[in-house]
């Protein structure tokens, strides 16, 4: 039977190229992601820092504009030098109430703003008194002058935020003035917040910082849709990508599976009989010679391989009394058969050498089963039912043994010779010689 070529095309390739190129859009939706996400931050802190210029600003003008001119009326005795009120005087009493009131007005429209925090670890508010990780931040601060800010992203719930810190200006003199000692404060002040905290600062350290705390999951929301639509054009230039090699690679498939197709077929038709299907005698010659060498190169002192040569006895009489259609169903039933016989056997293969005459090769037998399957064949064909033959078809059969070292065509030639005996001594026998 001529074999069937494999149609199925691999595709592992196309499965694997999916994988890949899914991990790569993984990798660069990732990318992309977090690129718009440092962008945001970029731009919030931009934002930030404009806010920092306008805080700074305000303080200064505070320190430099407002806070003289309570001073001079101290002086000229308008105003008692023990007045104190945070209202006038206290620059972070003063930028945090303003930052809380525009906070709010931020939260009524629904916008989204930083949380505005002082920290101080002795304050003289009790609302700035900075917490654990507050007051190691501080005194990285004081550790380092020159560390001008920090900023991070910190999670806080699950949820992300971008968190922003800077330290105030080192003291100096004029800071003592109310965190120097109890005693040479305003008594305002003194009356305000008390004399337990808030004190004995020393110029040049840093007592307190400001920082900022933003939502990023808010600023966030509004890049989702840009990075959405990158998203969906990255996955469609990677689909149309796949659909493109997919197509080019299934075509190639299909173009190769076709030529090998064309060459199997050549192939059979080279080396097997048209009408039997079984195969011929040039591949008889190929496969002999291979079996013959395989042999050769053993250790045993015998081949242990067969060659029966079969004719059905009187073939010429069945095509001119019943018609070559006749025969030619014959021929492909016998085909058939021996098809069927040398399935049952482990090492064996059928022959059509031409016309009505035939060939088996068999490994690892004796003559005991070379008879047994001369019978066989011979029941089997004497049995088959052809439409328009009304004659029984017998056969004669010539065997031999192979010998070591023996060429092809001295082996075809002897089993040859025991055919030609069978027909001599009455047809419908084998003989084996």
């Amino acid at each position: 039977m001529k074999p069937q070529l494999e149609s199925n095309i691999n595709k592992k390739p196309l499965y694997w190229l999916a994988a890949l190129l899914l991990m790569a859009y993984t990798i660069i939706v990732t990318v992309v992601y977090q690129q718009v996400k440092n962008t945001v931050i970029e731009n919030k802190l931009d934002e930030l820092n404009q806010h920092i210029l306008y805080q700074k600003s305000l303080r200064q003008y505070i320190n430099t504009q407002l806070k003289p001119v309570i001073y001079n009326l101290q002086k000229q005795q308008i105003i008692s030098y023990d007045y104190f009120d945070p209202h006038l005087l206290s620059a972070t009493f003063i930028a945090r109430n303003i930052y809380q009131n525009f906070d709010e007005s931020l939260d009524a429209k629904n916008m989204h703003s930083w949380k505005y925090r002082l920290a101080a670890k002795n304050p003289l508010n009790p609302i700035n008194q900075a917490t654990p990780a507050e007051i190691e931040l501080l005194n990285k601060f004081n550790n380092n002058h020159n560390l001008k800010s920090i900023y991070q992203i910190e999670t806080i719930n699950g949820e992300e935020t971008l968190y922003y810190a800077a330290p105030f200006n080192p003291n100096n003199a004029s800071c003592l003035r109310c965190h120097g000692i109890p005693k040479v404060a305003p008594k305002g002040l003194i009356e305000r917040y008390g004399s337990e905290t808030g004190f004995y600062e020393k110029i040049g350290d840093i007592r307190a910082f400001f920082s900022y705390r933003l939502k990023l999951s808010e600023s966030m929301a509004y890049a989702h849709k840009p990075f959405i639509a990158i998203s969906i054009i990255i996955f469609a230039f990677i689909m149309i990508f796949y659909a493109i090699t997919a197509w080019a690679y299934l075509v190639e498939q299909k173009r190769k599976l076709l030529v090998a197709r064309q060459q199997e077929e050549l192939e059979f038709v080279a080396h097997h009989d048209f009408l039997t299907k079984l195969k011929n005698r040039h591949c008889l010659s190929r496969d002999f010679s291979a079996q013959l060498t395989e042999i050769n190169k053993a250790t045993h002192h015998y081949s242990n391989l067969w060659v029966i040569m079969l004719d059905i006895d009187f073939f010429k009489a069945i095509n001119d009394d019943f018609g070559h259609d006749i025969g030619d169903i014959a021929l492909k039933k016998f085909g058939e058969i021996l098809q069927e016989e040398v399935k049952n056997l482990e090492h064996a293969e059928a022959y059509r050498l031409g016309g009505e005459e035939f060939l088996i090769i068999i490994r690892n037998t004796d003559a005991k089963i070379i008879n047994a399957l001369y019978t066989d064949i011979c029941e089997s064909f004497a049995n088959i039912e052809i439409q328009g033959l009304d004659r029984t078809i017998q056969l004669s059969a010539g065997a031999t043994e192979v010998q070591l070292e023996e060429h092809q065509f001295d082996i075809l030639k002897r089993v040859d010779k025991a055919l030609y005996q069978a027909k001599e001594q009455g047809r419908n026998r084998l003989i084996i010689i």
